[in-house]
């Protein structure tokens, strides 16, 4: 058994070496912000200041992830999380942001985008304490080798009950004493005598969120060319000094070793925003079934993982437009969603941003790209491409 982690989800084509017209790419890197890569490519010609604009970037990074990290004890959401049914959290004004924006995709996507999975996120495996190198069980549903078995089914059952997720029930305000939320009075279950609450991620839209901020901060810095990404699912693109008109050649990775092709599309983008989420970023398998960190509030199993289901699933998607922490909860919704749903979805908000899609059909064991941008390029033989007009 095995858990792996992808290197990136979205990857940019692009040489940091010599470009045209005498410009060259630089770039900063670091690993600092929740869990994962954050890097940002600029024209070195065309920057004053490089290392001041970055400072100020992983600044801004900084103030959100100790906002929202479940990380971090004294994080706005770390206290929700601890928060006992009916209680009311201060929250800052990053955090009331996010969470509104959760509450509008929320309900665009009729729940499947849901961020009060928390529960079922840790029965599963995927919170960052199992990542550590030092794990082990200390809550009575932690398995001793959680790689190797499943979870108990009446904590499955009880972390899917509906008053622990239903977060349209979150009671989001603002008064004389500033930005504050409410965890639901009926927000708790029990379980053998203990008393488990509702508890809320929103570590995607947290880098979602970074990268949208990032871009204000990149646009008063007068930043016309590059790109910033924190890790594999959000990318903010400017223009490509190379290639003004087309933009940046973005490769898509594949969800699958197919070929020897890491990537399975292509797309050329400038000044927009790419957020992109799938089944092979965390994972674990288990007796030849992938179990990964996004966890479908309709079934309270991994996407694709529900023995009772046909075993056809988005396994991942990509959002091209809009803002960054939107993209990054619509991409996840679509990998929750069936393919009729992912189809009407895509189609009912084509004027707002645009996806990239794979779908695993098991009857026929064949994986199929559907997509309604005008340019891009299925790179994977093995696939078929359908347009969603």
């Amino acid at each position: 058994m095995r858990k792996t982690l992808s290197v990136s989800a979205v990857v940019l084509a692009c040489t940091m070496a010599l470009c045209a017209c005498g410009t060259t790419l630089a770039a900063f890197d670091d690993y600092d912000h929740f869990g994962t890569m954050t890097r940002w490519v600029y024209v070195r010609e065309k920057t004053q200041d490089a290392q001041t604009i970055w400072n100020k970037l992983t600044a801004r990074a900084d103030e959100i992830e100790n906002s929202v990290s479940t990380e971090i004890e004294e994080s706005d959401i770390s206290r929700f999380n601890a928060a006992a049914a009916g209680e009311r959290v201060s929250i800052d004004a990053d955090t009331w942001q996010m969470l509104t924006v959760a509450k509008e995709v929320y309900e665009e996507t009729s729940g499947q985008y849901n961020p009060a999975t928390g529960l079922l996120v840790d029965l599963w495996g995927f919170s960052p304490r199992h990542r550590k190198a030092n794990y082990a069980p200390e809550l009575p549903y932690d398995r001793e080798d959680f790689l190797e078995e499943l979870p108990a089914e009446k904590y499955l059952k009880a972390f899917s009950s509906e008053c622990v997720l239903d977060f349209s029930k979150v009671e989001l305000g603002q008064d004389e004493q500033g930005y504050y939320v409410v965890k639901p009075a009926d927000a708790q279950v029990e379980v053998d005598g203990v008393v488990y609450t509702m508890q809320l991620n929103l570590s995607g839209i947290g880098k979602g969120f970074c990268a949208d901020e990032g871009t204000k901060i990149l646009q008063d810095a007068g930043q016309k060319y590059g790109y910033y990404n924190l890790g594999a699912s959000s990318m903010v693109l400017l223009s490509d000094p190379s290639h003004r008109d087309t933009g940046w050649s973005v490769s898509v990775t594949s969800p699958r070793y197919f070929s020897d092709s890491m990537s399975y599309a292509t797309l050329r983008a400038h000044d927009i925003v790419l957020s992109t989420s799938g089944d092979y970023e965390q994972y674990y398998e288990l007796e030849g079934t992938r179990y990964c960190h996004i966890v479908d509030p309709n079934t309270g199993y991994p996407i694709g993982a529900d023995p009772s289901q046909s075993g056809s699933y988005v396994v991942c998607a990509t959002v091209i437009g809009g803002n960054a922490a939107a993209g990054d909860a619509r991409a996840t919704a679509l990998c929750c969603m069936t393919l009729d749903e992912a189809l009407s979805y895509s189609r009912a908000h084509s004027s707002d941003f645009k996806v990239l899609f794979v779908w695993y059909e098991a009857l026929t064991n064949e994986y199929i790209a559907y997509s309604n941008l005008e340019n891009w390029t299925l790179e994977e033989p093995s696939m078929r491409a359908e347009v969603i007009a």
